[in-house]
């Protein structure tokens, strides 16, 4: 077995926590006896370094903040850390949970869920080393799907559980050998096999006082606003798997944004608004519910790695508030507009604007994407080759279009499934209204390209058709033999267009234009973001006929697109974007060097006649006759479930922080860390569950905060009615600071425990100065000992008298030891004077 050292090696090792059973109050005790103490003592100490490590995978990609001199990310390994729970086994060893990782559903998803089997060797008044070893772990997983909702590890057999999935806090060992963990996120109750397996689902936590209501957290996988985040984690890990080495792009509708910009002072001075157009907000149809509209949180998705390039955003003001949030990118209408809104962007606040351009006048596209929207569709009729054109004309970054398949199996750009009227006329004069429209799949790209002229205006003054305006399209268009400028381009002429823009303004009749330099320069490096306008919903033509399928299939639509990204050595500069989930997934497969964008969106699906106009059915968050769109490739969306229709009362980082059993083995209590939003209490609820059954009781019992007390660490019962809780505040560092082990008693449901303070864990004894030699800067340490962690968050009862805490050191964060070293993972036994026994 591995000795204690920093940058332990280890692998999964799982018989010797196999063959261990429960002794939450055993006698094993390997300190001696102290006699005749009138306080509570330090009697055992010992310490497992905080730089100690497992095998990998990597971790800590996406930490930010002060690492307390730590570099980050630990390739190929996991750090043996953060230990939110401990349970003592037969041989003297413990088997101890992780938390989440690095404090957060944003930072942990490269944080694997496990349980440590640690021995300690304490250091006593007799001897000990004060060292501990890692035996090995438990690697929690899901292989058989308990789980509804989208995790990390989604795609992959094992279903490997990290702190994006859970927030794992406390535990306890049943009868049979399987585990409960209570976690944060949910929070949820947690039933693995003794080998790790999830046996069962997540069990929700009902809220005792209002039936039929749940007591959910912000971060709770039921409710809308934290699932895009879980599903892109698990289109990531997609990505990755298959050898992707960029992370896929979040692109959401920007109504439906959350965010909040505050001044130096703290007021808040840009805020989203909670009225999305269309369907989510106050201006819903009558037909539709009515829901939050803020659903994607910008800055929680940003922390866990994410670009958010957020569509279509026409208007200076929003643009520059988008931009003063911390966008990475916008898609826009208006390519002049954005050009003009980037270029007067003072990003730092110096009063200096132009921070996101570079010398030469372009856009950094290391610090901001802009995109023209179908090139330009406010400027010119959108997806034609003067839309782009005027797109390079204002310098935009990337260049964004959709993607039909026609029927001779060539990428064409529109839209729409049909050949719309509104956008589109007849090149022979003949009359063309919605009754005519014709799919797209359903002819050839040259009967297309023949056949229609989309220069339609009907986008208002802004929009314009006069080809003096688009010399270079017209040039194309006159060396390809088209019609007209404006018919239907395919993806290829798009490529064409932008190699012939280079040309017209760095040698060509265009190599005098003032902005000659900059616009080559910019046409040099710009991208191509392409949409795959598949849709799997069905219509009916003009004459009452059903169109099962009105675009080619998934795997037709990719691979025609990337066959025409790969033929023009543009992997590099390409991307393919969709609604559609499974054409990514399968471009993310079989072409892992083209980037991948999610679009997200909540558009009305309109059937009454009278309102079609108002209809938009090429976004993914809208049912599908009840069931969640196919588009969202099988990743579960709680679709209208948000915080308006399922209040979020835990707040962030207030689950299950303890859990404590009753000695009899019947019931799990399970005790929040924080008292519930909006409550004007400051009290804690424990929930009883019932271990047979699986379900909760409906009892609950309030145990009330110290005044100074901001939260709990863990519970455990030594009878069925008796208990100790970790009560603590966020001090770290100080002696001073306010880190208690409480005893209560259970009374009656809905009443208020009795409690009495047990120990005071900054005033501890130490005649025998156990902690060993300090180190420069170590606090705590001397004859009065203290354990002044920000989270202490294990107790375990040995027996009557003596009590066995473990901190989560919270590596590599927050020291508290010693303000600039990271904490190690401290073992420390306590023994309690007779007048204090737990009987």
């Amino acid at each position: 077995m591995p000795s204690f050292t920093s940058s332990v090696r280890l692998s999964v090792l799982t018989t010797c926590l196999l063959a261990l059973s429960g002794c939450n109050n055993d006698n094993n005790d390997s300190t001696s006896p102290v006699a005749d103490i009138s306080v509570p003592t330090l009697n055992g100490f010992a310490r497992l370094d905080a730089a100690t490590f497992a095998d990998g995978p990597t971790s800590g990609q996406f930490i930010t903040g002060d690492t307390t001199g730590v570099s980050v990310p630990f390739a190929n390994k996991q750090p043996v850390q953060g230990f939110s729970g401990a349970l003592k086994n037969s041989d003297g060893s413990y088997t101890t949970l992780v938390d989440n990782g690095y404090g957060s559903i944003q930072n942990s998803a490269d944080f694997l869920l496990r349980l440590y089997n640690i021995s300690p060797a304490l250091r006593t008044a007799s001897g000990g080393t004060g060292t501990a070893t890692v035996n090995g772990f438990v690697q929690l997983r899901d292989p058989n799907k308990m789980i509804k909702f989208a995790i990390v590890n989604q795609f992959s057999t094992e279903r490997l559980l990290t702190g994006a999935d859970f927030d794992p806090e406390s535990i306890q060992r049943a009868a049979d050998g399987s585990y409960w963990i209570g976690e944060e996120f949910g929070p949820f109750l947690l039933h693995f096999s003794a080998d790790g397996v999830l046996l069962d689902a997540p069990i929700a936590l009902p809220n005792p006082t209002v039936a039929g209501e749940q007591l959910r957290a912000p971060q709770n996988p039921f409710s809308e606003e934290s699932s895009s985040l879980r599903i892109m984690n698990a289109v990531t890990a997609h990505a990755k798997a298959h050898g992707a080495t960029y992370t896929p792009v979040f692109s959401p509708y920007a109504p439906e944004l959350r965010y909040q910009v505050k001044d130096a002072a703290g007021n808040v001075i840009i805020q989203s608004d909670s009225d999305a157009q269309y369907s989510r907000g106050k201006n819903s149809p009558s037909d539709l519910t009515a829901a939050s509209s803020d659903i994607y949180d910008v800055a929680t998705l940003k922390a866990a790695g994410y670009a958010v390039v957020p569509y279509t955003v026409n208007s200076e003001a929003d643009m520059t508030k988008l931009m003063t949030v911390g966008v990475n990118g916008l898609i826009s209408d208006r390519p002049d507009l954005l050009y003009k809104a980037v270029s007067e962007f003072d990003a730092n606040g110096d009063g200096v604007k132009g921070d996101y351009l570079l010398a030469n006048g372009l856009i950094d596209p290391a610090k901001f994407d802009a995109q023209g929207h179908r090139g330009g569709r406010n400027l010119r009729p959108e997806n034609t080759l003067p839309a782009f054109e005027v797109a390079l004309d204002n310098l935009m970054n990337t260049l964004e279009f959709d993607n039909g398949i026609t029927a001779d199996g060539v990428a064409i750009l529109k839209h729409d499934p049909y050949i719309e009227s509104v956008k589109c006329r007849r090149a022979d004069g003949q009359a063309y209204s919605s009754a005519d429209e014709v799919l797209i799949k359903n002819l050839s790209r040259a009967q297309i390209q023949s056949t229609f002229i989309c220069d339609n205006l009907f986008r208002g003054d802004s929009q314009k058709n006069d080809l003096s305006l688009s010399p270079v399209a017209v040039q194309v268009a006159a060396n390809k033999g088209y019609v007209s400028p404006y018919v239907m381009p395919t993806t290829q002429d798009v490529f064409d267009l932008v190699t012939a823009y280079i040309a017209y303004y760095q040698t060509g009749a265009g190599k005098t234009h003032p902005n000659a330099a900059a616009r080559v320069a910019n046409a040099k490096t710009v991208r191509f973001n392409i949409e795959t306008k598949i849709n799997p919903r069905s219509d009916k033509d003009g004459k009452g006929n059903v169109y099962k399928d009105r675009t080619v299939g998934v795997v037709k639509m990719a691979d025609t697109i990337a066959k025409v990204i790969i033929d023009n050595n543009m992997t590099d500069r390409a991307d393919i974007q969709s609604f559609d989930f499974r054409t990514l997934l399968h471009v993310q497969a079989n072409y892992p060097k083209i980037r991948t964008v999610y679009l997200w969106g909540d558009f009305p699906i309109i059937t009454d006649p009278t309102r079609l106009a108002d209809s938009d059915d090429s976004t993914n968050l809208q049912t599908e006759n009840g069931q969640s769109s196919p588009w969202l490739a099988g990743l579960y969306w709680p679709y209208r479930v948000t915080r308006a229709t399922a209040p979020q009362l835990v707040p962030t980082s207030g689950g299950f922080e303890g859990l404590a059993k009753s000695t009899d083995g019947k019931y799990l209590y399970a005790l929040q860390e924080k008292p519930l939003v909006g409550s004007d209490k400051r009290e804690l609820w424990i929930h009883q569950f019932d271990l047979t059954t699986k379900q909760y009781t409906g009892k609950y019992y309030r145990f009330a905060l110290d005044i100074k007390a901001t939260a709990i660490g863990d519970f455990q019962m030594f009878n069925n009615s008796e208990g100790v809780i970790i009560e603590r505040d966020d001090s770290r560092g100080q002696l001073d600071g306010y880190k208690k082990l409480i005893r209560i008693k259970l009374n009656g449901s809905g009443e208020l425990v009795t409690r009495s303070e047990l120990v005071n864990l900054n005033q501890l004894a130490n005649p025998n100065l156990l902690f060993g030699t300090a180190r420069q800067g170590d606090v705590g340490t001397g004859s009065t000992f203290a354990f002044p962690f920000f989270t202490i968050e294990d107790i375990v009862i040995e027996n009557d008298r003596d009590l066995t805490i473990l901190n989560d050191n919270n590596y590599p964060f927050v020291p508290g030891r010693n303000a600039t070293r990271p904490d190690d993972n401290e073992i420390i036994r306590i023994r309690l004077p007779a007048d204090k026994a737990l009987k």
